[in-house]
């Protein structure tokens, strides 16, 4: 349900452009050539697994919660976020989720 908003923001951060583009060619897009071509892999995969519709509202997630699940990820989750190809903050976090809310 975030992956396309979570990618995009290291997309924009042009945090690792080169592993983007191959990670797009790896997922079928023979031409890629910019970080974006990932994204429209994603989405192609999503909608290939019949999971593009799903929604955050669906499993009882509120907007109103964004900065509360950032948090709990981050705290949670925080050998992960130390792996991410750029820092992220709280805020970072909570926007992704703000991105994909549904």
């Amino acid at each position: 349900m975030i992956s396309k908003a979570f990618y995009e923001f290291f997309i924009e951060k042009h945090a690792c452009d080169a592993q983007f583009i191959k990670m797009a060619k790896v997922m079928g897009i023979k031409n890629a050539d910019k970080p974006e071509d990932f994204i429209t892999a994603l989405v192609k995969l999503q909608e290939g697994c019949g999971v593009e519709d799903l929604k955050m509202s669906d499993y009882g997630f509120e907007r109103s919660e964004s900065m509360i699940l950032a948090k709990c990820a981050r705290s949670m989750q925080g050998g992960l976020v130390l792996a991410n190809p750029y820092e992220m903050t709280d805020e970072d976090c909570a926007g992704v989720f703000d991105k994909s809310y549904h």
